[in-house]
């Protein structure tokens, strides 16, 4: 039986590896479980501690001691793997190359994750042309857009979650996104804005192999942000959708990925698919759930097979998936109504929204402050969808004060 050293993995995570036959050590830090899953984090982690054949707990800012957590439960694993968010998976898989037990190369990690890097590699390679200038520092912006026609993105080049993605129309706003950026001490991109339908494609790599899990339909809601609020799976397979895939394919290539789950990001221009971003890891948002609903596939389970070698693909798109996300007006929390209504359609499989009076609710500026989501089950087509989540959303009335 394989060893695994995984890296943030969720429950979920830890079922699909070890059904697929892995022993399993969890390494989590418990700053990141609290991020994610608030008041919860402490029982979370003594459920995966529970459910993991090893378990161990380490702070990821702390580098030295992050790096030799890696290095002591790695001693007698196969491989070293980090399934969770981007900002701290490059340490992860420098160490696990550094023992030989690296899943993917750290260099086509990054070339996925960073965004200046996988920028730069699309110029050299010729792939998906997209004018851009980076600065190391907000306060060089404005010089650099001289060089292009408003508006344009700005964005951090190693933030994920959306945060700090910005439609710059006027440079006027640029404190505002400044404050946005939090604190965030990086390298900055500014690229041309592209104007067309986004989707993401979802793939898995088998020994080098690239395999097209689907395509998903992206639903941005208002600018000046770039926040989801929603997404679709099961995209019929068209000429431009079978062009959106291949894009995703070519970069996969490019970056020399060997192994597991990517989410690459594809807006289709009037030129053409051009390559927005990518990630070395499985979608977020619940894609995962969508593919199981739409396709009757688990994707989850899929990649670790993908691990030990065996390719485990779906069938033909049998429903549409989607998930709609809320975006209330921000403010305190007076009064909801219709929750049970909602959660009494039989399309709905899940329905989220973890406020209670009293609570404040954020401003959405990035997908960390969207206001819940609902999951809707067994639509025929994308109208039928939407249609329903049309539904949720008239039935769910809020009261903020």
């Amino acid at each position: 039986m394989p060893n695994l050293v995984m890296v943030m993995p969720y429950q979920a995570y830890l079922r699909k590896a070890q059904a697929e036959g892995f022993r399993i050590t969890a390494i989590w830090d418990p700053a990141e479980a609290g991020r994610l899953f608030g008041a919860r984090a402490p029982e979370y982690l003594r459920e995966v501690e529970a459910q993991a054949d090893g378990f161990r707990l380490v702070d990821f800012t702390d580098e030295t001691a992050y790096a030799q957590a890696i290095r002591d439960a790695a001693a007698d694993a196969d491989f070293v793997w980090h399934v969770g968010s981007e900002e701290s998976m490059q340490l992860a898989y420098d160490v696990a190359d550094e023992l030989g037990k690296a899943v993917n190369s750290p260099r086509s990690v990054a070339l996925l994750n960073d965004k200046l890097a996988m920028r730069t590699l699309l110029r050299d390679k010729g792939i998906s042309s997209v004018r851009f200038a980076t600065a190391d520092h907000p306060a060089e912006i404005p010089e650099l857009l001289r060089d292009f026609e408003l508006p344009v993105v700005v964005k951090p080049a190693r933030l994920s979650a959306s945060r700090g993605v910005f439609l710059l129309t006027d440079p006027a706003d640029l404190p505002a996104w400044n404050r946005e950026l939090g604190g965030y001490e990086g390298p900055l991109l500014v690229e041309e804005y592209l104007r067309g339908p986004e989707f993401s494609v979802e793939t898995l790599t088998v020994r080098g192999e690239h395999h097209v899990v689907g395509v998903t339909r992206k639903l941005l809601g208002p600018l000046p942000h770039f926040v989801e609020r929603g997404h679709v799976h099961g995209e019929p397979e068209t000429p431009e959708t079978r062009q959106v895939a291949a894009l995703a394919v070519e970069l996969l290539d490019a970056a020399g990925y060997q192994c597991g789950p990517a989410h690459t990001e594809v807006i289709l221009t009037d030129g053409g698919p051009r390559i927005v971003e990518s990630q070395a890891r499985l979608g977020g948002d619940k894609i995962p759930n969508l593919i199981e609903h739409a396709r009757d596939f688990d994707v989850k389970r899929a990649m670790f097979a993908a691990l030990a070698g065996r390719t485990s693909l779906p069938g033909a798109t049998r429903k549409v998936g989607h998930i709609a996300y809320f975006s209330f007006p921000a403010g305190t929390l007076r009064e909801v109504s219709g929750l049970d209504e909602v959660r009494a359609l039989d399309f709905v499989d899940t329905l989220s929204f973890p406020f209670a009076p009293g609570d404040v609710l954020p401003e959405t500026v990035s997908s960390k402050t969207r206001h819940g989501f609902v999951i809707l089950t067994g639509s025929e087509d994308t109208a039928q969808a939407h249609a329903r989540a049309a539904r949720v959303r008239d039935l769910i009335e809020v009261e903020v004060r």
